[in-house]
């Protein structure tokens, strides 16, 4: 996520749930997240940030290929169980109801995510690492949450078949992904950036 989130340059709304389900129900080339009652515009990202996305969701969908149930989205709101919905870098379900046009949820929102990834901002890693990795356990379908740095070759993967302990990765190593058997070399994770 590339949003400006430090409290001491808010830009954000103050609004309620109701409110921000309204806000998101209408299609919009805009991202928004509620955090604390405030609502963000999450658009935008520095040009790593995007690279480093981009990489991400190319290294999963080559493997994952064009057929199968399994499907790589980006800047997709996720449907959280009883919270406000948030809107991961990339995120990555097997569910047919996540991308078949008569069974998907309207407006649109991924309802069963098995790897979600964010690409960590100055700005945004706290809340990455804190209030948006507790809503996304609260996804039953969860199995790996993925926090990227954009400023070096590190990369820390979270289980839940490990109880949620962190695993650090970095350059010339290669994350396995098991649910899939996927892999993420970190190399070509940030090929063309660092």
């Amino acid at each position: 996520m590339a949003a400006h989130l430090q409290r001491d340059d808010l830009h954000g709304i103050y609004m309620t749930e109701e409110a921000f389900e309204r806000l998101i129900s209408v299609e919009s080339p805009y991202r928004y997240e509620l955090i604390d009652g405030v609502v963000y515009n999450t658009t935008g990202s520095t040009p790593e940030h995007s690279i480093i996305a981009s990489d991400v969701e190319g290294l999963l969908r080559e493997q994952l290929g064009r057929s199968g149930p399994c499907r790589t989205h980006r800047d997709q709101y996720v449907a959280i169980p009883g919270k406000p919905p948030v809107v991961p870098d990339v995120v990555l379900t097997c569910d047919l109801a996540d991308w078949d046009k008569d069974k998907r949820l309207k407006p649109f929102m991924i309802q069963s995510p098995l790897i979600v990834v964010e690409v960590l901002s100055p700005s945004t890693e706290r809340y990455d690492r804190t209030e948006k990795f507790a809503r996304y356990m609260l996804c039953p379908t969860l199995e790996v949450y993925i926090l990227v740095s954009q400023d070096e070759q590190h990369i820390e993967v979270y289980r839940r078949s490990m109880g949620w302990k962190q695993e650090r990765f970095s350059a010339g190593q290669t994350i396995m992904l098991e649910q899939l058997d996927l892999e993420l070399p970190v190399g070509l994770v940030y090929e063309g950036v660092l």
